[in-house]
Parts: C-alpha cells; sequence; structure tokens
C-alpha cells in the first residue's frame, strides 16, 4: 500500500511538471503547407452582349458636271499676212493657222469651233474685243455703197484656213489686228447642254477658257 500511494505521487509530479513545460514553453515552427486541393466545378457562360444597330445609309449626293478634260483650245492667234486670190471675180483673203490637234477623228466625230475678234474694224462696225464664232457677216456703208464682209473659216486635218471676202470688192488689202482662236470639241463629249457656242463667254466659263 505503502508502494502505490508513492507511484502515485510521482505521478502527479509529472504531470504537474507536464503541463506547466506545455503552458510556457516557445511556439513550435509552423507546419509546412498542404498539398493544393481540386479545382471547383466551371461556372455557367454568362450571356451575349447585345450587338449596336447599323447607322442608316446616307443619301447618294448630286451627280457631278460633265467633265470638259477632253476640251482643247488654241491661243488667240493674229495673222501677219494674207495671200489675195480671185475667185469668179470675187477678191479672197486668206491666212492658215496651224492646227495640229485637229485630226481625222475630231472632223469625223467632233466639233471645231473657230471665233474671231475683229480689232482691225473701226468700232463703230465692229467693237473692240467682241468676239463670235466665225461665219460673221458685217454689213455696212463703204461711203454711199452697201457692202457685206463675210468672214469663214475652213477645217482640215492640222489646219484654219481664215477667208474674207467682200461684196463690191471693197479691199486691196486687210488689216492685220484681226484674231481668231479655235475649240476642239472631241466626239466623246456628246452634247453642249445648255452652253451656247455662239455666246463666247459661256463657252469660256464652261470649258475654264483662258484669253
Amino acid at each position: 500500500m505503502k508502494h502505490f500511494n508513492h507511484l502515485f505521487f510521482l505521478f502527479i509530479v509529472a504531470t504537474v511538471l507536464l503541463t506547466s513545460c506545455g503552458k510556457n514553453g516557445a511556439v513550435g515552427p509552423q507546419g509546412p503547407t498542404g498539398p493544393v486541393g481540386p479545382a471547383g466545378p466551371t461556372g455557367a457562360a454568362g450571356t451575349n452582349g447585345t450587338n449596336g444597330t447599323n447607322g442608316t445609309t446616307g443619301a447618294t449626293g448630286a451627280t457631278g458636271p460633265t467633265g470638259t478634260a477632253n476640251v482643247i483650245y488654241s491661243d488667240w492667234v493674229t495673222p501677219a499676212t494674207y495671200t489675195k486670190t480671185t475667185v469668179f471675180g470675187t477678191f479672197h483673203f486668206t491666212a492658215d493657222i496651224a492646227a495640229s490637234k485637229i485630226t481625222q477623228a475630231v472632223l469625223d466625230q467632233g466639233t471645231v469651233i473657230v471665233y474671231g475678234k475683229l480689232d482691225g474694224y473701226n468700232p463703230v462696225i465692229w467693237p473692240t474685243a467682241q468676239v463670235s464664232p466665225l461665219p460673221i457677216v458685217i454689213s455696212y456703208m463703204s461711203g454711199t455703197t452697201p457692202n457685206i464682209d463675210t468672214w469663214s473659216a475652213l477645217c482640215t486635218v492640222g489646219n484654219v484656213n481664215i477667208d474674207l471676202t467682200s461684196s463690191i470688192n471693197a479691199y486691196g488689202s486687210i488689216s492685220n489686228a484681226h484674231q481668231f482662236r479655235y475649240v476642239i470639241i472631241p466626239g466623246g463629249v456628246h452634247t453642249l447642254g445648255s452652253i451656247n457656242p455662239r455666246n463666247y463667254n459661256e463657252m469660256k466659263q464652261a470649258f475654264h477658257m483662258n484669253d
């Protein structure tokens, strides 16, 4: 019995010692990180966003004016001299103007307009700087006699021939102050529209011609 009590006492002492060490000892090191857990199930897909609506198509623009890139015009040419010939009793005064752009195709399919600025006349008969397409017919009194001057142009390949006649053969020679220019409208330009070719200012503006 005495031996039992002695063992019980030792057990109590050991218990107290173990309890005291657990309470007052240093914190032990952190244990290793555990393995990564398995991935959770995939969540449900979200709904697609709505597309924006397309804007309305704009109105078609107005058709632009017909281009004039193919229209050709010459500078003003002042013939220095005229050749005098007689045909069936009528005097003709002629001058040639070189025109390399006048081709057979232009003569067959296009149009050539020749304009005159007849500054060799007295302004009472023909105003200075006035321009008209040939043929030009001018009627006036030569003294007491009526006279009719007719200016015409004959276009051939590479050339414009200017011709003047007087109904009374009024001239032995003529002034070299008269000027002429030609405008070539190829066959690809089918119409002049509302442009009046006899109105030089309209033609000049429409085809951007410089004097």
